[in-house]
């Protein structure tokens, strides 16, 4: 009977130290966020991760935008080929925020080399670019109000090649 009853209170015991845990680590997050919204977080960030390729392929105009993400850190290679244009192919190197990446567009176009500032929207299917009011600003065109920026699921690209670290 003694064996019951100290079995009793260790259990008892344990299981009040772990649900003190859990409020210790609760209160240790901001009040906006919680454990399962952290995780999700970190879910969507691993999806991220690694070498993707986006493709637009409609009309004969072509976007592709292949990627390397590394954490925040984004860097790799964008083209437009628009059907009877000039093709316009550079590098971006960029943050990814909240399935947000902005970057700076280093490009070649009729033999002229410019920055541009891009942002696009990605999912592990799909990247959409963002649009904009844009300025010029030490020597690079810039987003006038990188919050107003809209979206535009005519030119989705689609996800064509997927790989994690």
């Amino acid at each position: 009977m003694r064996k019951l009853y100290f079995g009793l209170i260790l259990l008892t015991f344990g299981t009040a130290c772990r649900q003190g845990d859990k409020k210790a680590n609760d209160t240790m997050l901001p009040k906006h966020q919680n454990v399962d919204s952290l995780t999700q977080n970190a879910d969507h960030q691993n999806r991220l991760s690694g070498e993707k390729t986006y493709q637009y392929l409609k009309n004969g105009d072509t976007i592709s935008l292949v990627i390397q993400i590394d954490g925040e850190k984004v860097y790799g290679d964008l083209t437009y080929a628009w059907k009877e244009k000039d093709k316009n192919r550079g590098k971006i190197e960029g943050i990814l925020r909240d399935s947000v990446l902005t970057a700076d567009y280093t490009f070649s176009s009729e033999g002229q080399q410019s920055i541009r500032q891009v942002v696009f929207k990605l999912s592990a299917q799909r990247a959409v670019e963002g649009y904009g009011p844009m300025e010029e600003k030490a020597g690079k065109m810039l987003f006038v109000d990188s919050e107003k920026v809209a979206y535009d699921e005519k030119f989705a690209l689609e996800n064509v090649i997927s790989s994690t670290k």
